[in-house]
């Protein structure tokens, strides 16, 4: 009897060890099945968030620009496709939204050039002008330039990158656009840029779009930065920068506003002395007062609720030395930051009134 008790539990132990066995080999076999077809996102980036992109471009081109091939796909809408070469994964794939010059890049670490001649990017390609493959020393840079400001979003399928295309106002509820391309010199613009990127680090507000204009490789010219701020329906437009006297002893924050463009219960005055108060107080500063607008800055020529502030002077020795410390920059930034979510609230308010 305990012979043949021995050899039931023997041929137990062999069926459970099989049993589990194919299980495991199942289950195997279904992840890599998942992993071969599964959809990998990729996040899009703006061009003051990436490095990788911006710094192939400029210093390693390897060979001329070559035409990309586009064709239109019938029943397809508001997305397309960008084959990528054999081996190329998630990590390989940077994708930058160039937004000031309508442009998208896509930087391929390990792509060919090459492959472009014989594969298309195929869709609904209705916003693309026209497109371009630049190889690089390590990859290459495909640049799709659109026919106007758009989000994207993108999936990863196989060799298959999807990107869909929309306006700004289908994902956002509000869209505000801070501004730093005012300053005249480089050492001007730079502490401003510099607290702007601190924003874009602290700005958690929900359906909130923050586009910030002064971070480009080239100057932005004032016509091209109202043609932005038009083109994405900002709701909120702030201007920052540094500025310069001829008195060493001026210091201060201060604000500016049209005061020509009336906007009913929440407008230019509005914002002006909001972002004023705002910055002045997280800083620790002075407030310098706000006042109106000069006949050159682009303030004249928005129609929606827009402002400036004048971060300090950096003809006063301890101001500069203050915008000069990432601690103050913080600071600045905090009050931008609270000075944004109080007028998004004001529209809000405004908005329930109406």
């Amino acid at each position: 009897m305990s012979g043949n008790n021995n050899r039931e539990e023997k041929e137990n132990r062999k069926a459970i060890c099989a049993g589990w066995t194919i299980l495991f080999v199942v289950c195997m076999a279904a992840m890599l099945l998942f992993a071969a077809n599964k959809t990998i996102v990729i996040a899009d980036v703006s061009q003051e968030q990436s490095g990788l992109s911006v710094n192939s471009a400029q210093g390693n081109q390897q060979s001329e620009d070559r035409e990309l091939r586009v064709s239109k796909t019938y029943g397809v809408e508001k997305s397309f496709c960008v084959p990528l070469p054999k081996g190329v994964k998630a990590e390989n794939v940077v994708m930058e939204n160039r937004y000031i010059d309508r442009e998208l890049w896509l930087y391929i670490q390990g792509g060919d050039a090459g492959f472009y001649e014989e594969n298309a990017i195929s869709g609904d390609i209705s916003p693309v002008l026209s497109g371009r493959s630049e190889e690089q020393e390590d990859g290459i840079l495909l640049k799709i330039c659109m026919n106007r400001v758009l989000e994207y979003r993108s999936t990863m399928e196989g060799n298959n990158l999807t990107i869909a295309w929309f306006e700004p106002e289908e994902l956002y509820e509000y869209i505000v656009v801070l501004d730093t391309a005012d300053g005249k010199t480089e050492q001007e613009r730079e502490p401003a840029l510099q607290v702007a990127r601190q924003v874009q680090k602290k700005i958690t507000l929900e359906n909130v779009r923050l586009y910030l204009l002064g971070s480009e490789d080239r100057d932005v010219t004032l016509a091209e930065r109202l043609s932005f701020a038009e083109e994405v329906r900002t709701d909120l437009y702030i201007g920052i920068r540094t500025a310069y006297t001829d008195n060493p002893e001026t210091y201060g924050i201060c604000g500016f506003y049209n005061e020509e463009f009336f906007i009913p219960e929440f407008g230019n005055v509005d914002l002006a002395d909001l972002v004023t108060r705002e910055v002045t107080i997280a800083a620790g500063n002075r407030a310098a007062g706000f006042e109106t607008a000069g006949e050159e800055s682009i303030l004249r020529s928005l129609q929606m609720p827009s402002a400036e502030v004048s971060l300090g002077y950096l003809s006063n020795p301890k101001e500069k030395y203050l915008l000069e410390q990432e601690t103050y920059r913080e600071k600045l930034a905090d009050g931008i930051v609270s000075a944004m979510s109080k007028a998004i609230d004001a529209l809000k308010n405004k908005e329930n009134i109406n």
